[in-house]
């Protein structure tokens, strides 16, 4: 009987109550030759401890990875936000005393640079969304130009 079924329907056989309860069972009906067949197959076929495991130890994992992320990312971030304060400050205390000659924004521009090749190196290595990185870029490039115009050096066409 146990070997129609199972030609019946594949790999299905027909479950013992030993093995699996009755609430892990799915009743079914069927036409073997020319009798009827009821019987009862297990919903899960694979144990349930064994699954339990390994989804800990996945869990486990991801947790350590996820850990590692976010420190690499957070310090990324602080770097991006260092550079950043460092450069919008000098332009800052460049107001007071606005620079006379391009030349004297060289000081300004080697901080800017440094701060577009930290928010870039952010951006490529999926710390920061690409659209932030050219918002923050944008922020100090607008800076430069305000303080540029202010001090006569540069005209808006």
């Amino acid at each position: 009987m146990a070997m129609t079924l199972t030609r019946a329907f594949g790999r299905m056989a027909l479950a013992s109550k030993a093995r699996v309860p009755s609430a892990a069972t799915c009743s079914f009906k069927a036409n073997v030759g020319a009798a009827q067949v009821f019987g009862a197959r297990p919903i899960r076929t694979t144990p349930v401890f064994s699954a339990t495991v390994e989804a800990k130890q996945n869990t486990l994992k991801r947790q350590r990875t996820a850990e590692k992320a976010r420190v690499r990312n957070k310090s990324r971030k602080s770097a991006v936000k260092t550079r950043m304060k460092k450069a919008l400050t000098a332009m800052e205390a460049m107001k007071d005393e606005l620079p006379k000659s391009v030349e004297d924004l060289k000081p300004v521009e080697l901080l800017i640079s440094e701060a577009y090749k930290e928010i870039d190196k952010a951006v490529s290595k999926g710390t920061l969304h690409k659209s932030t990185g050219s918002r923050r870029k944008s922020r100090l490039g607008v800076a430069k130009s305000r303080l540029a115009i202010e001090a006569g050096l540069y005209v808006p066409s």
